[in-house]
């Protein structure tokens, strides 16, 4: 899925379709078909907020993943260390 589809399905949840025209129109569709008016500034604003969502788990997983490794190594050779840092 597209981050535009993404942030329109988080900001219209009833939207199931997103088609967008060689110029760059995006329309929204509900399950009927029927037209969904939506405002591309807050889709923007949307995507942002989920790109930086994103981001801060990603940095939350790798700090969560030093920590064990940190805690880990005290226990473990270098070598051994070095292997466990290749497998998480």
């Amino acid at each position: 899925m597209s981050d535009t589809f993404n942030a329109i399905q988080s900001l219209y949840p009833n939207v199931v379709t997103v088609k967008t025209t060689a110029e760059g129109i995006v329309s929204a569709y509900d399950e009927s078909m029927g037209p969904v008016v939506i405002s591309m500034p807050a889709i923007d604003q949307e995507q942002d907020r989920l790109e930086a969502e994103a981001i801060a788990q990603a940095e939350a997983k790798e700090a969560l993943r030093q920590s064990m490794i940190t805690k880990l190594a005290t226990t473990l050779t270098s070598e051994e260390t070095a292997l466990l840092e290749e497998l998480l």
